[in-house]
């Protein structure tokens, strides 16, 4: 396959690009720096710029797949403007892929662009959550986000193209993301639970994520998948665990949710929601887990 990447230099998007192209695939990626281009012969750097909605069309030759992971990160104070950067770096770099493939010949078929289990609502009970198209949905910025995003995306499939979305969970690696923020105080022997610690947490271990987007684009699939590891957590065991697996025991009692809303501000929601995420899905489509158990997942990264 030939693929056109957005997001290619972030934590997935540069971990996907590696996969991919030991696969034998062929990646074209988007940057908004021209330093930032190569000219490899499987690896080929584009400008694109949002703000000014411009993009090179050549990045489109030869491409029958996009995975589309650009985003401003939501893991910062959500401030006004905070908020507009976050919102309008999905949408507008969305509508921009869409503004190319109108405006160009090409020959992509299937694009898969990514979401967040953000847009479910709490769940604290063990049901899971499902990938309905039209899910419920959490009051909150991060939802609102999500719900944008995947509306936006859909409009690929009113083109003639094959369209998937991934609502991505939390991700574990061993640099960047969630893992490494969460491991910083229990490596300090300060590790705790936030609020009740009853939270559920719907984790993915990276390699297991970017092989879903791989299988996807191989199987062209259509429809949403949710980007989670089978086997949810909730919050102080997930953190006990953390601490199991460093040897450090994680004994201090739950940081109040009171607190973490004045160390957070309304992105507070996104570590004190509670989400119980299915699997199923893909794992009935063919795909299989290569850590399916949180232990196994933070052994291999921490």
């Amino acid at each position: 396959m030939k693929l056109l990447i957005t997001g290619a230099t972030g934590l997935v998007g540069s971990k996907l690009t590696e996969v991919l192209r030991l696969q034998g695939h062929h990646i074209h990626y988007l940057t908004t720096r021209e330093s930032a281009i190569k000219k490899e012969e499987d690896y080929k750097g584009f400008l694109w710029d949002v703000r000014s909605m411009t993009i090179d069309p050549a990045c489109l030759e030869g491409v029958d797949t996009i995975i589309h992971l650009a985003g401003e990160s939501v893991f910062q104070r959500w401030t006004a403007q905070a908020k507009d950067r976050i919102m309008s770096s999905r949408i507008n770099s969305t509508q921009l892929l869409l503004n190319a493939l109108n405006d160009n010949e090409h020959q992509v078929a299937h694009v898969i662009t990514a979401s967040a289990i953000g847009i479910y609502p709490d769940k604290w009970d063990g049901s899971p959550l499902k990938e309905n198209e039209v899910p419920p949905v959490a009051d909150n910025f991060l939802a609102e986000v999500c719900l944008a995003w995947e509306n936006i995306g859909m409009q690929f499939k009113e083109q003639g193209l094959k369209h998937a979305i991934v609502r991505i969970g939390i991700v574990l690696a061993a640099q960047g993301g969630a893992l490494e923020q969460m491991a910083k105080p229990v490596r300090l022997y300060a590790g705790a639970g936030f609020a009740s610690g009853k939270m559920w947490q719907s984790w993915v271990a990276i390699d297991d994520l970017v092989h879903i987007f791989c299988f996807i684009a191989e199987q062209q699939l259509e429809g949403v998948y949710n980007g989670v590891a089978p086997n949810p957590t909730r919050n102080r065991p997930l953190m006990e665990t953390i601490g199991e697996v460093l040897n450090k025991p994680v004994f201090l009692p739950n940081v109040p949710a009171f607190m973490m809303k004045l160390m957070l501000g309304e992105m507070a929601a996104t570590v004190l929601s509670s989400q119980y995420v299915n699997s199923q899905k893909i794992e009935e489509a063919g795909y299989t887990f290569k850590y399916p158990q949180l232990k196994a997942a933070l052994k291999e990264y921490l």
